[in-house]
């Protein structure tokens, strides 16, 4: 029945189609014949015309062509076909009611084959969206003037303009709009459009015909269009006719496994183009160029690239495609930053752990003091103090925390059932996660664990069906991981993910106590960053030079929230200790610049309109009067043939 649905889909009252079940029925009075008075007359030598008509005796007459006859039925069919209010695409918005969503997201600065950025280009559209508003409604009975809302949309939905009617104003505030370097985000743009677009018809949500939404994007909308399934009047006009990019999508940095504080740099790059690409990869910490890479990134497909850097290279990491030219240069660069080594103090509680101490001890930036269950006292100086089966009770100081089958003390919040249990299967683990990242847990067995019940706002790292096997719960002074089984009750310490954890863990905490937990971060990420402890206030230097002031009195952390735009942020605290943040694009999503250009949303197809915006617009008014002009005419006629 599909067919169907699309056969009907111009229409929003089908059912008016009933109506042409009339036209028989005005067909069949012009087949009756006309039933006169019988009158005697002496002859009928001067009534042969009516004697003509009374020769058979019979209700029905042929059917003669008849002008009235088809005007008539040219009446019933503007008439019913009004009733079903037609729509059709046509250029221009003339709809009572328009909301503009203009695409704000990073791909958006792409430049195409004629030198033109997609977003100048999408700002031209929506000018001339708001010239083709009309004056007053199409029937001009109230006068009613159409009006724009103006929406904007990256990584979060804002209205740019509310509903107005007037041109100027929303003029001025697509001209003032920019496009920013986060991803496309459509999560919060559902409920605005619902509300905007929806009416309550007792007491159910019937969609408002006379609302219209015009989206203006590049297509790149990734999972959250989704929320726009709902949005029936919805158009959609493309910019953007070009797919040649290779960008950066991915960066990190931690230290090698082979210890002797070598790092090493991960780095994706990512090909939309139709056809493989070679590119030179450049790397560089300060100013100075330290290594070069060609790499192969095949077709729409991603190819990493990994730098080895030598004990000592400490400072801001940059890589770059170089002399690499494409149509979106915002993805041709990425940052992070390598960190010099510091030793962390660490306390292991444990009545004896080969397996824990050998992957603890070999790792450089661990100072290791064992300390037996009974012997431990908090003092507070410690940076990691790691519980073996053991806890502790009180408060606990601030510091980094690992509790391996146990509980941490009540106040942290963990609780566990009385019963464990049995050979808990791993289903599931945090694949972004620093701590849990490049290591696959999926050949672990283990004999019985904890049904452990973590607190509100604790990350679960390594999943089972019944309980979490790892978790993770940060507050402003500590950083809890709750390991909810015995590590020799399991075949964990042989598998080769064990050491890249507890390497991974020592890496997060050091990054945490330096002041930061990543290497970089992407932009529309929130940065947690952890002043010195004697810093008073601080200043946000943005890639753009804005500064943004931030009072730490009583704070641990303080988070940098606008992160709109990539390049360095440079934290100045004020005793002149300076931090510098990384925040790149790392979006595959927007490194994806070709156009998309039929939208997939909630199982309907949405085809793009191609450099003009078009709407579905109603012409019943138009057809409502031309039945008026048919009828007119119709009495004109019958009234000649009457009285003449």
């Amino acid at each position: 029945m599909a067919w169907l649905t699309s056969l009907f889909s111009p229409f929003i009252a089908p059912w008016a189609f009933a109506l042409l079940a009339l036209g028989p029925l005005i067909v069949v009075f012009y087949l009756l014949k006309l039933k006169r008075r019988p009158v005697k007359v002496p002859s009928t030598l001067l009534w042969r015309r009516s004697v003509q008509d009374l020769v058979a005796n019979a209700p029905f007459q042929k059917l003669r062509n008849n002008l009235l006859l088809w005007l008539q039925l040219l009446i019933l069919l503007l008439l019913v076909v009004a009733l079903t209010r037609p729509i059709f695409k046509l250029s221009g918005l003339k709809g009572e009611t328009v909301i503009l969503l203009l695409d704000q997201s990073a791909s958006m600065q792409a430049k195409d084959e004629d030198g033109q950025e997609r977003f100048e280009k999408a700002k031209k559209l929506a000018l001339d969206a708001v010239e083709g508003l009309s004056a007053g409604s199409v029937m001009g009975a109230l006068g009613k003037r159409d009006e724009m809302m103006v929406i904007g949309f990256s990584n979060s939905t804002l209205p740019l303009q509310p509903m107005t009617s007037d041109k100027a104003s929303l003029r001025s505030a697509i001209q003032a709009a920019k496009p920013t370097d986060t991803e496309t985000d459509l999560s919060d743009a559902g409920y605005i459009l619902q509300e905007r677009t929806m009416l309550r018809v007792e007491g159910a949500m019937q969609p408002n015909p006379d609302a219209r939404v015009v989206m203006i994007s590049d297509g790149g909308l990734g999972a959250t269009a989704s929320s726009l399934a709902d949005v029936l009047n919805l158009d959609y006009s493309v910019v953007g006719d070009t797919d040649d990019n290779v960008g950066f999508t991915g960066i990190d940095v931690r230290e090698s496994f082979g210890g002797n504080f070598e790092y090493q740099l991960f780095a994706t790059l990512y090909n939309s183009s139709g056809e493989a690409k070679k590119v030179m990869v450049e790397l560089g910490v300060g100013d100075e160029v330290l290594d070069l890479k060609s790499v192969e990134v095949p077709s729409r497909a991603t190819q990493a690239v990994v730098f080895t850097l030598g004990e000592g290279v400490t400072g801001l990491a940059t890589v770059k495609l170089n002399d690499n030219v494409d149509s979106f240069p915002l993805d041709d660069i990425a940052r992070a930053n390598i960190s010099p080594p510091t030793e962390l103090k660490t306390i292991l509680v444990t009545r004896g752990n080969s397996f824990l101490q050998g992957v603890l001890s070999t790792d450089p930036r661990v100072s290791l003091s064992i300390v037996r269950p009974g012997d431990y006292s908090p003092r507070g100086d410690a940076d990691i103090t790691i519980f073996d089966g053991s806890t502790t009770t009180g408060e606990l100081p601030p510091g980094n925390y690992l509790f391996i089958n146990a509980l941490p003390p009540e106040s942290i919040g963990y609780s566990a059932g009385s019963a464990r249990v049995e050979r808990p299967e791993i289903i599931d683990w945090n694949r972004v996660h620093p701590i849990t990242r490049y290591a696959n847990f999926q050949r672990v067995l283990i004999q019985d664990a904890l049904k452990l019940e973590p607190p509100k706002g604790a990350i679960a790292l390594i999943e089972a069906a019944e309980t979490d096997l790892v978790s993770l719960y940060e507050q402003e002074t500590r950083r809890v991981v709750v390991i909810g089984f015995d590590l020799k009750s399991s075949y964990w310490p042989v598998d080769v993910s064990f050491p890249i954890f507890f390497s991974n863990l020592i890496d997060y905490w050091s990054r945490s106590g330096r002041g930061m937990s990543k290497a970089a971060y992407a932009t529309g990420e929130s940065v947690p960053i952890a002043p010195p402890r004697e810093a008073k206030t601080a200043t946000v230097t943005t890639p753009t030079g804005t500064k943004i002031s931030y009072n730490l009195e009583g704070l641990s952390t303080f988070y940098l929230t606008d992160t709109a735009n990539a390049g360095v942020y440079t934290v100045d605290f004020d005793k002149g200790l300076q931090r510098q943040v990384p925040v790149n694009l790392l979006s595959v999503l927007e490194s994806d610049i070709k156009p998309v250009e039929e939208l997939s949303i909630g199982g309907r197809k949405l085809s793009g309109a191609k450099d003009t915006v078009r709407t579905r617009q109603e012409i019943w008014p138009w057809l409502a009067l031309a039945a008026l002009a048919v009828l007119l005419v119709e009495w004109m006629i019958y009234c000649r043939r009457t009285f003449m």
